[in-house]
C-alpha cells in the first residue's frame, strides 16, 4: 500500500535538497488518483483556470485555459500547495508555482 504522506514528504525533502529522486510511476498514479478536490482545497493550492498535465504519465487534472506541465511528482507537489524551484514546470502559469 502506498502511503501518501511518505511520498509527499519524501518529495518535500528531496526537492528542497536538490536531490534527483524519482518516485515510481505506479506509486505516483495511485497517489494522484486519490487526490480529490477536497484534498486539493485542504492544501490551499490555487488552481483556478489551470489544467495540470503530466509529461511522464497519462494524467491530467482541471479544465482551465492555462496549462501547467511537468513531471507527475512535481505536479503532485503543486497540488499540495508547494512551490517548486524554477524550471521544474512549464506553461503560462508556471511563475505562480515556482520560487523566485
Amino acid at each position: 500500500m502506498t502511503d501518501v504522506r511518505e511520498v509527499i514528504h519524501g518529495l518535500d525533502i528531496t526537492v528542497a535538497l536538490g536531490l534527483d529522486r524519482r518516485v515510481p510511476l505506479d506509486r505516483l498514479q495511485l497517489v494522484l488518483d486519490g487526490m480529490k478536490s477536497k484534498n486539493v482545497k485542504y492544501f490551499g493550492a490555487d488552481l483556478q483556470d489551470v489544467v495540470l498535465r503530466a509529461d511522464d504519465l497519462d494524467w491530467s487534472l482541471g479544465s482551465g485555459q492555462q496549462e501547467l506541465s511537468g513531471s507527475a511528482q512535481d505536479l503532485l507537489l503543486v497540488l499540495c500547495g508547494r512551490k517548486l524551484p524554477p524550471g521544474r514546470v512549464s506553461g503560462a502559469p508556471s511563475s505562480r508555482f515556482t520560487t523566485a
